[in-house]
């Protein structure tokens, strides 16, 4: 596995993750959904950072990117959970 691969995964792990705790924590989907993004973000940026010792280069566009990742996955886990809250 490249690094490319190995940062796909850490990104979908540690999104799915904070997805799943905030939406069970947080009744509002909006905030939870955001929420889950930034949390996610600053976690996998860290996690990035300690893999590669320095702040990346494209530090601004990565996070943005991640951000975005992080809260797509986030609503579509988000969905998931409460059609099942509500039915």
């Amino acid at each position: 596995m490249n690094d490319g691969v190995i940062g796909i995964t850490a990104l979908v792990t540690i999104a799915a993750i904070c997805s799943i705790v905030s939406h069970l924590l947080i009744k509002q989907f909006t905030i939870s959904v955001l929420v889950s993004g930034l949390v996610g973000t600053l976690l996998f940026q860290f996690a990035a950072y300690i893999h590669h010792g320095q702040v990346e280069p494209f530090y601004l566009f990565a996070a943005f990117v991640s951000f975005l990742v992080s809260c797509i996955i986030s609503s579509i886990i988000g969905r998931f959970i409460f059609k099942r809250r509500n039915s």
